[in-house]
């Protein structure tokens, strides 16, 4: 399809994958999720030249062995936690190299700088040196480093493991805020299915191939496949599947409140 940034087409790999087919649009959020090991990572890896593919991966409908390593890094940025090295002595030192060649006023790049540390709750952490800080907070100066530059393409593996309820909605809306502002599209792996709800598509990946994929919605219902994969639904949602299967609510709601369910089960 003409819209699909990213495709894989007949991937095969020893012992991860045979002849598999994947594609994700352009400027959506997609989650990529699935029982550990079930190739996750391996999918990233492979989009970002990793993992060698023999020209089964697409980016803008050209095989990826054709771009040059300057293109890639211009058009495409990832994050797998403690793959990255920082180099400054502080965050704002490093947010600052980040977007040295970026060839925009003095005055712009600051500007830049301190929106993305409010908005990922940085500022704390300006002076800090990033190697000495907690997992969370050095992905968080990383998502900033990449954001800042302006990518077409943000693969990010896995990194709402290190993350709070409160830190994974805020990195959510900020993704969101980038992903209008800069036509991105956003590809996350995750094991868990509460990262599921506030996004656009999802793919299920187990033993080698896709076995669920849609809409939040749509996918989350299926909760009998889900929980043969090996996927717990977050409980709001299990509840809201039971009490729509018990004709108390018309549809699935993916943010039931505590307040509504009560009145729901009070009823």
């Amino acid at each position: 399809m003409q819209n699909n940034i990213i495709e894989i087409s007949n991937l095969s790999l020893p012992y991860a994958f045979q002849e598999f087919n994947l594609s994700f649009e352009r400027n959506k959020l997609t989650i990529i999720t699935g029982p550990n090991n079930c190739g996750k990572t391996t999918i990233i890896k492979c989009i970002i030249g990793q993992i060698f593919t023999d020209n089964t991966v697409y980016i803008f409908s050209r095989e990826l062995e054709y771009y040059r390593i300057t293109e890639l890094n211009m058009l495409m940025k990832y994050i797998i936690p403690q793959e990255y090295i920082f180099s400054e002595d502080s965050t704002i030192e490093e947010l600052q190299n980040s977007i040295n060649n970026l060839e925009i006023s003095c005055k712009k790049k600051q500007k830049m700088i301190d929106e993305i540390m409010d908005d990922l709750k940085l500022t704390p952490y300006k002076n800090k040196k990033p190697d000495t800080l907690p997992e969370n907070i050095k992905i968080k100066i990383e998502l900033a480093k990449q954001l800042l530059q302006e990518p077409k393409i943000l693969l990010l593996d896995d990194i709402f493991i290190y993350m709070t309820k409160e830190e994974k909605e805020n990195i959510i809306n900020v993704l969101r805020k980038y992903q209008l502002k800069s036509d991105l599209t956003i590809i996350i792996t995750t094991s868990n299915l509460s990262d599921c709800l506030e996004i656009d598509y999802i793919y299920v990946i187990n033993n080698n191939s896709i076995v669920l994929e849609g809409e939040p919605l749509e996918v989350l219902q299926k909760d009998n496949i889900l929980n043969r994969v090996g996927l717990e639904l977050p409980f709001i949602i299990d509840l809201s599947v039971k009490l729509r299967d018990y004709d108390l609510i018309n549809d699935i709601e993916l943010n039931m409140t505590l307040d509504r369910m009560v009145n729901i089960l009070w009823k």
